[in-house]
């Protein structure tokens, strides 16, 4: 058993980006994906998400994108509890992350985030009033954190969860997940 971290660049972020993102129905280069710096505080407040696995198969050499169904499902649910209504069906964003791994050419596993937000307008910490969500799609190549015969570490808190009646940790939302940043950071002392 080791106590080893992994180290940051064998999992957090590849040394170089992707060729594109997918933004509010269409495609861009990586390097011209961009939101008014205005909006990454208040966007951030209402901003769902999903974390989707691909895993490389060497043997088919094909991508096999783990339960992406559910994901955009659950998604779906995270963007109407937060008053958010979204203009692509759950078949659209699923052809926008195909068409997202292929463009990418990925040849080994991958991380793919599906992001929805409230763009320009009415700041996030008001009321949405059901309007719209901007979606973004992006993806990464990504390996996981634990191999074959290794393990990892586990602790016990002295952070509480959230409460669904609070903050609904059932919602994959950016905000909820600075409970998660307190107990890692805690973890890691």
């Amino acid at each position: 058993m080791t106590n080893e971290k992994p180290k940051k660049d064998e999992w957090a972020e590849p040394s170089e980006p992707p060729k594109c993102l997918w933004m509010s129905g269409e495609m861009v280069d990586w390097e011209n994906a961009t939101v008014h710096a205005s909006m990454l505080g208040w966007s951030s407040i209402s901003m769902v998400f999903e974390g989707i696995r691909g895993y490389w198969n060497s043997d088919q050499e094909q991508l096999n994108i783990f339960r992406l169904d559910s994901h955009l499902q659950r998604l779906m649910r995270s963007m109407k509890i937060m008053r958010m209504t979204s203009p692509w069906s759950v078949e659209e964003l699923t052809s926008a992350i195909i068409d997202i791994a292929q463009t990418n050419e990925f040849r080994g596993d991958c991380y793919i985030q599906p992001l929805a937000y409230f763009g320009e307008g009415t700041p996030g910490y008001l009321s949405a009033g059901g309007r719209p969500g901007e979606v973004a799609i992006f993806s990464r190549k990504s390996t996981s954190i634990l191999g074959a015969g290794e393990t990892i570490t586990c602790g016990v808190s002295s952070w509480s969860r959230i409460s669904d009646n609070v903050m609904p940790p059932r919602v994959k939302a950016i905000a909820n997940y600075q409970n998660s940043r307190y107990v890692a950071d805690e973890m890691s002392l």
